[in-house]
């Protein structure tokens, strides 16, 4: 080709219009895939942003600890729930102000077969006769929900604590303690369970609480606590029928939990207390043995669910008394105490 004729032959035009047929219509120049590839970035980009913002609004898998406030619903991603309310002594023995703890799990894809496996091995060692070391508690960092404050892993170990050795007026020591710092729990013949813990001996006292009835059986007493522990259960067989509950695949169990630094006449205090609250409309019973110690130690998720006593509920049955509980646990001004870490 002369200089001439390519001079003459003008260049072919490209246009960065892109075609009819979009993306999909083959033939496009390398300049109009360069023109469309920022819009198909873009809408990438924001495909991502929003799987990162439905994982930041799920719960992390664990425990979460909060200072729940009065009214507070339960979530709506809980797969369990304990809750202490405990009403401790001061050493003049005057009441100090009540403190509540709420743990809430959040279930993740394994943690149903991690609960099977930790139950399975406890069983195996309570057959065997060997006692397991207390578990860790996997405590993540708190959702935040509306109505309950986030607590931090120092509060929450206090609290379950002082949980542990409730009814024990501080001040009060033994002289003579066998293993010091190492609480050990005893049920006895009767309705009295005796702790021995690093402060001294204290003795206890369950009465479970169930159905409806006045606020204020529920207070728990000077030294005492309310105990709730409730979980999702799914039951491999369910009745159908007109006249049956939609949901009852929530387990609870609630109980009162009397305290002193002696078992003189506990038991009599029990029974009294649970006549009581059959009066103000509720089901009470004064537990014994192994069932009584399973809920008292029922706020603490180290420890297995108090299966032994627990009753078949909705989730609103549940929501319910947990609502009750809180509200009968309030002072006068209906507000609990604020957190602390």
């Amino acid at each position: 080709m002369t200089p001439a004729d390519a001079a003459a032959s003008p260049l072919p035009e490209r246009s960065h219009a892109l075609p009819p047929g979009g993306l999909s219509r083959l033939g496009l120049t390398i300049a109009q895939r360069l023109i469309a590839r920022p819009r198909a970035v873009e809408g990438q980009a924001r495909a991502e942003g929003q799987v990162r913002a439905q994982a930041r609004a799920r719960p992390r898998s664990g425990w979460h600890a909060y200072r729940p406030a009065v009214g507070a619903l339960m979530p709506s991603w809980a797969a369990e729930f304990a809750l202490t309310i405990e009403r401790p002594l001061m050493s003049s023995g005057v009441p100090s102000a009540t403190l509540a703890l709420l743990l809430v799990r959040a279930a993740g894809p394994w943690q149903a077969m991690a609960c099977a496996l930790g139950g399975a091995m406890r069983e195996v060692e309570a057959i065997a006769g060997v006692g397991p070391p207390l578990p860790r508690l996997a405590l993540v960092q708190s959702h935040s929900e509306p109505g309950f404050d986030a607590m931090g892993r120092r509060a929450v170990q206090t609290h379950l604590r002082a949980a542990s050795q409730r009814g024990q007026a501080v001040g009060y020591r033994r002289t003579h303690s066998r293993q010091p710092g190492v609480v050990a729990w005893q049920p006895g013949a009767g309705v009295v369970l005796t702790c021995t813990g690093p402060v001294g001996v204290s003795a206890q006292a369950v009465v479970a609480i169930a159905g409806h009835g006045a606020l204020p059986r529920l207070q728990p007493p000077p030294g005492g606590a309310t105990v709730v522990r409730a979980w999702r259960c799914h039951r491999s067989w369910k009745p159908r029928g007109r006249f049956t509950e939609p949901d009852t695949e929530w387990a609870f169990t609630a109980g009162v939990v009397l305290a002193s630094p002696s078992g003189s006449g506990l038991g009599r205090v029990a029974r009294r207390y649970a006549v009581l609250a059959r009066d103000a409309g509720w089901t009470a019973t004064v537990l014994t043995g192994g069932a009584a110690l399973q809920l008292a130690r029922g706020g603490d998720p180290r420890y297995p669910a108090p299966s032994a006593t627990a009753r078949h509920a909705s989730r609103e049955s549940v929501t319910e008394l947990l609502i009750c509980c809180l509200t009968a646990a309030a002072d006068q001004t209906g507000h609990l105490a604020p957190p602390s870490s």
